[in-house]
């Protein structure tokens, strides 16, 4: 939560979370499926919000869920949230319940959804033809990408940024997409980028590319 809250005062356009869902089925905000890198044990699929919540997050900070998160900036800063899954599969009710969680609140047009799973994107667009669509793009899986963003009726890829070339900026441009860059934190390289006329970029500087821009 000191994160997004110094997001916005460093001026950021938008805050990008990762979504995960609990085994007793709270959505909570946090980077990775599995609980190591947070000195837990096993995956947030199999642990409930307690197990979750008494993880140390960083400078003893807790995760949050999202609801905690919107009702904290939903209305101070616009959210792209991102969809995740465990390492069995997608988390079982995700989508419509992220959904559920925004529309409630009167967000749901200045949210992004996004992810780099197809059948994740797919429950998306099914629950919602209002829902605002990114679809992710690895260096690892290139091939098709306009194709799935047609698919899903988007309104932006989210290149990594080795992908995010002169050509690809235009081809997605031509087919009427915004071009969103992960995740750069270089100067030069941001400068680069807004040359080349991408759209966004993803930073864990925010202040740098407010610098840059001016």
């Amino acid at each position: 939560m000191p994160a997004y809250e110094l997001a916005v005062t460093q001026r950021a356009d938008m805050i990008e979370v990762d979504l995960h869902r609990t085994r007793d089925g709270v959505i909570v905000v946090t980077h990775d499926e599995l609980l190591a890198g947070l000195g837990g044990k096993g995956e947030i699929a199999d642990a409930d919000l307690a197990t979750v919540r008494a993880l140390d997050a960083g400078l003893g900070e807790r995760i949050p869920t999202l609801d905690e998160v919107l009702d904290r900036f939903g209305e101070r800063i616009p959210f792209n949230l991102e969809l995740k899954r465990g390492t069995r599969g997608p988390y079982p009710g995700l989508e419509a319940q992220s959904l559920a969680a925004v529309a409630s609140r009167g967000l749901l047009a200045r949210t992004l959804f996004s992810s780099f799973h197809d059948p994740v994107l797919e429950a998306l667009r099914a629950e919602s033809g209002d829902a605002r669509i990114g679809v992710l793009v690895s260096a690892r899986a290139a091939q098709g990408w306009v194709e799935r963003a047609r698919r899903f009726a988007a309104e932006a890829v989210h290149l990594s940024a080795v992908l995010a070339t002169q050509e690809n900026v235009e081809r997605a441009h031509a087919e009427g997409l915004a071009v969103h860059v992960y995740t750069v934190d270089d100067v030069p390289q941001m400068r680069t980028l807004l040359e080349r006329g991408v759209d966004g970029i993803f930073t864990n500087y925010p202040d740098r590319l407010r610098a840059l821009l001016g």
